[in-house]
Formats: structure tokens, C-alpha cells, sequence
């Protein structure tokens, strides 16, 4: 695992999820990761002596590009401190709300495409996916049952098992999944009746 890039994908993770969900937002940058990772299409005659970058890395980097530009604009509300999150670059180092206006300064197309990491350079498109993938990826990890995998949280979904509550379960009262749970039924089926085209079976 690349502490760089887990760094990154922590304050990432810091940044959006909200102050009153704070226990457990760390785990979920591996979720993010993994899913950024999972999703980066590979040429089946890639060279395997010359493997290409990881999407997380590379976006890692883009994320520092941003960071660097926020600064250099004189963008920043809070000073830089070094070392909240060990093996970071310039983003991990940004107080949170800086780190949310990178990724909105991304997002708005505004840092020059000739800076970002080649994976990136030229494709405007994927850097606003990838922005707008941040939060949705963040958010969904947290609040879906991914956390409770615990263990088994990077195996393959077959393998996965829940192996205690998550946070969102707890938050919202959702007792843990069971058989024959009662359904709210509004409503009802039309009376049928026999013969035409109205028959129903």
C-alpha cells in the first residue's frame, strides 16, 4: 500500500465527510481507493515490465497539483500543517475547508491541464468525474454497510461478510438484515376481472 496515496485519500475522506460522522471516516479512503483503482480501465496488451500508474496515485498527485495552485492564488483561509497526516503531499498538509476548496477549484476546471499528471493532462472530463467521484465514493462508503465488512472489507464482494454494525446502520435505526421483515403496503391491486384483454393471471 502506498502511504502516499493513503495519506491523500485520508484527508480526502477527513474533508468530506461530516463533522458529526467523524468515528470511522479514516477506513472508508480504502474503500474509496479501491473502488478509484477498480474502475481504471487497463489495455489487455498493457506491458506487464511497464505497468501504468494507478488511477489513485495519479489522482493523488492531481490533488496536490490543485493544492499548489490553491496556495499560489493566495486561496487558502488557514496556514499549512505539516504532518496530520504522515506521508502526505501538499493537499494532506491543507486545513479541511482548504482541502474541499481544492477539490472545488478542480471541479471548476480553473488549474492549468499542462500541470496535472499525464493521466489527467488534456482530459478536463475525467478531472470533474474524478472530483465529483470524491464525494460520491466518500459518502457512499460510509453510509452504505461497507464499513461493517471489517476483515473482509477488500475481498471480493463474494467474500465479503458483515461482521459487525456499521455506523450508518446505528444512525438510522436499521436492525441488521433478516427474514421476513413486515412491508408497509399503500394501496391495492384494482379488482380483476375475467374475460378481454383485462385478463390477469
Amino acid at each position: 500500500m502506498n502511504a502516499y496515496t493513503q495519506a491523500t485519500f485520508q484527508a480526502v475522506a477527513d474533508a468530506i465527510v461530516p463533522w458529526g460522522k467523524q468515528p470511522g471516516r479514516y477506513p472508508i479512503a480504502a474503500f474509496v481507493r479501491q473502488q478509484i483503482d477498480h474502475s481504471q480501465f487497463v489495455p489487455p496488451d498493457t506491458d506487464p515490465s511497464h505497468p501504468i500508474e494507478p488511477l489513485s496515485l495519479s489522482t493523488a498527485k492531481l490533488l496536490d497539483v490543485g493544492a499548489a495552485a490553491l496556495i499560489e492564488r493566495g486561496l487558502t483561509i488557514h496556514p499549512i500543517r505539516n504532518g496530520q497526516f504522515p506521508g502526505g503531499g501538499l493537499f494532506a498538509s491543507l486545513a479541511r475547508i482548504d482541502r474541499l476548496r481544492v477539490i472545488a477549484l478542480l471541479n471548476q476546471s480553473a488549474v492549468p491541464m499542462d500541470a496535472m499528471p499525464s493521466l489527467y493532462r488534456d482530459n478536463p472530463g475525467l478531472v470533474l468525474t474524478m472530483m465529483d467521484s470524491l464525494h460520491q465514493l466518500t459518502m457512499f462508503g460510509y453510509d452504505s454497510e461497507w464499513f461493517g465488512y471489517g476483515t473482509t472489507r477488500l475481498l471480493p464482494p463474494n467474500d465479503q461478510r458483515v461482521e459487525y454494525f456499521p455506523p450508518s446502520w446505528c444512525q438510522t435505526g436499521y436492525p441488521g438484515p433478516a427474514f421476513g421483515y413486515r412491508a408497509l403496503r399503500c394501496g391495492s391491486l384494482p379488482p380483476m376481472r375475467s374475460g378481454g384483454d383485462d385478463h390477469r393471471e
